[in-house]
């Protein structure tokens, strides 16, 4: 299995590596040469499948609300750098994450499409056949077959509130997911009239006492009693595509299922875990629990077998209400259960301010509640309750997570809302406003506390990179420049400092050359591989702003005719640069 090539320490990689003197003749600790590790393995074939698990809502809010962290009250277990991170500390693809925007390439139509086959749902090629119903909860529904025979889940926006928000935050919330890099489903947004539907004979629903009954076209109407209609008569509701394979239950964000033998890394020290917590808090998907999530069971026609990791069910995000005011004000500020603030309350008598006292509901589209961007803290979020991959977040993991969504833009954005087909323009414009806005909060926050420096390349001699804070106008371009050097040598030697300033940029994408001003790089007569690896150090200083923000470090090898980038590390502060000098 992968290893974390990159998270070999600052100062054991550069000072054992530059300075093998120190090492006392030591092997060296480099980045190899290889390349970094682009696929996770984790899809390799396994002949078993895996047990189905079972998670029930009120078990896993008690286990980690109150089970797992007093488990550990006394256990020391600092969380420490994601385990699942490649040497260009990114992600690589796997059974839980596959990089789709953050490489850039990722087209509007892309964006608009996710998770779904060209053939949608269309209620111009129906009937779609009724075989059960899910008439219970906030958001009944049916399951349906269409007439090429794939299985649907369609649900409604539900009787507690007449507004399209639920169904709309289905949609976007799967497809940007879906963009960042997780597993999600196809969620559509489908309006169609009553005929549509027709009633299989076989098909069941639920009474009062949960017994299987014979469904009756009562119970349909029932069911649409909840759905929002449109002036024409037409019903509103949201479709999600049955995924492929066989559903073995959902993922948790601890520990690891230890009859799949390619689950090898702790959930809680997953980077793509940790990181989702960033993505959740852009959202307000407070609702990130085990539950809304799905391992299933693929085979492949060459009976290749493995496990595959999604997301599901995005209908909190964007300002869910529920009927208590008092708790949805408090979504993404506290728990729904927290101790600290309760005690802290109590005994303040009451009188510590909190954010969630002076959130109002959005006066120009008010199904999104208390959703906005003037309260909004990304490192203060919180879900609904403890999640134990988003509480051993690091920074890193944080800043990896905004790198992707700084390649979002604004085109993206409006047409992944566009899928959600509002009705009324003035909401799809304001939630727009808002997400855009959230959005800047986090790339603010967390492009300061790493590197926003992304996506070197080498080309010949010349290392290019993208200024992610200057891309998304979270900085100038015309007020930042960047002081870079070239370490290398078994006495760490500087080989060459230089500035790169405005006038030498092509807007947010940088160039310099690798070698010295007279041409020279590292591979002269008889050089050693240890004098043909360097390590390029880059700063980027902001004049209108705090600096330096923090550097990043880019390890290279000089091949003679070419250079190869063979490591990227992030760390979080300049003296990292100094121990290697």
């Amino acid at each position: 299995m992968m290893t974390s090539l990159h998270r070999i320490p600052a100062v054991a990689l550069l000072a054992c590596a530059l300075a093998l003197v120190a090492c006392g003749g030591a092997t060296v600790d480099r980045f190899p040469t290889s390349g970094p590790m682009l696929l996770d393995p984790d899809t390799a074939h396994v002949d078993d499948m895996p047990r189905e698990y079972w998670s029930g809502l009120m078990a896993d809010g008690f286990d980690q609300i109150a089970m797992y962290p007093f488990s550990r009250f006394f256990e020391m277990d600092p969380a420490g750098p994601s385990v699942n991170v490649n040497a260009y500390d990114e992600v690589p693809d796997s059974s839980w994450f596959e990089n789709r925007i953050g490489y850039g390439g990722f087209s509007l139509e892309d964006a608009a499409r996710g998770a779904c086959p060209e053939d949608r749902l269309d209620p111009d090629r129906g009937p779609w056949t009724i075989v059960a119903a899910k008439p219970n909860g906030a958001n009944p529904g049916f399951i349906i077959l269409d007439p090429e025979g794939r299985g649907w889940l369609m649900k409604f926006d539900g009787r507690t509130l007449s507004d399209e928000r639920a169904t709309s935050a289905d949609v976007i919330g799967s497809r940007i997911y879906h963009a960042v890099g997780y597993h999600s489903p196809c969620n559509v947004i489908v309006y169609f009239d009553r005929d549509t539907l027709v009633l299989s004979e076989d098909a069941e629903t639920e009474d009062e006492f949960g017994n299987d009954v014979p469904m009756t076209d009562a119970d349909i109407d029932d069911v649409l009693a909840a759905a929002v209609r449109t002036d024409d008569g037409r019903f509103r509701g949201s479709a999600s595509l049955f995924l492929e394979g066989r559903p073995i239950g959902p993922f948790t964000y601890q520990g690891v299922r230890r009859d799949d033998p390619n689950d090898a890394f702790e959930h809680s020290d997953r980077r793509d875990l940790r990181g989702a917590r960033v993505l959740a808090a852009w959202l307000n998907h407070f609702d990130a629990r085990e539950q809304n999530s799905l391992t299933m069971w693929h085979e492949d026609d060459d009976g290749h077998t493995w496990v595959k990791h999604y997301y599901l069910d995005f209908g909190d995000c964007f300002g869910s209400r529920w009927a208590d005011d008092a708790m949805t004000r408090r979504f993404g500020f506290s728990y729904y259960f927290h101790f600290a603030h309760v005690f802290a309350d109590w005994l303040s008598l009451g009188l510590v301010s909190r954010p969630w006292h002076t959130v109002e509901v959005n006066d120009v589209a008010p199904l999104f509640n208390y959703f906005d961007v003037e309260h909004f803290e990304p490192e203060r979020w919180r879900s609904g309750y403890r999640n134990p991959a988003f509480r051993r977040m690091q920074d890193d993991d944080g800043a990896w997570m905004a790198r992707i969504l700084a390649m979002l833009t604004e085109d993206h954005l409006r047409v992944m809302i566009g899928e959600a087909r509002m009705s009324n323009p003035v909401e799809s414009e304001e939630l727009f406003a808002i997400l855009w806005g959230r959005r800047e909060r986090v790339l603010d926050h967390y492009l300061r506390v790493r590197s926003p420096l992304a996506h070197p390349t080498i080309d010949g001699d010349t290392l290019c990179f993208t200024d992610l804070g200057a891309l998304n106008g979270i900085w100038s371009p015309d007020t930042v420049r960047y002081r870079a050097s070239m370490i290398a040598g078994a006495d760490a030697a500087t080989v060459w400092e230089r500035d790169v300033n405005h006038p030498e940029r092509q807007g947010p994408r940088v160039c310099l050359p690798l070698t010295t001003d007279d041409g020279a790089g590292l591979a002269g007569d008889g050089a050693t591989d240890l004098d043909r690896y360097g390590i390029v150090a880059i700063e980027t200083v902001d004049e209108a702003g705090p600096n330096p923000l923090p550097p990043i470090l880019l390890h290279v090898v000089d091949h003679d005719e070419h250079w190869q980038l063979v490591g990227v590390e992030r760390p979080a502060d300049r003296p990292e640069i100094d121990r290697i000098r």
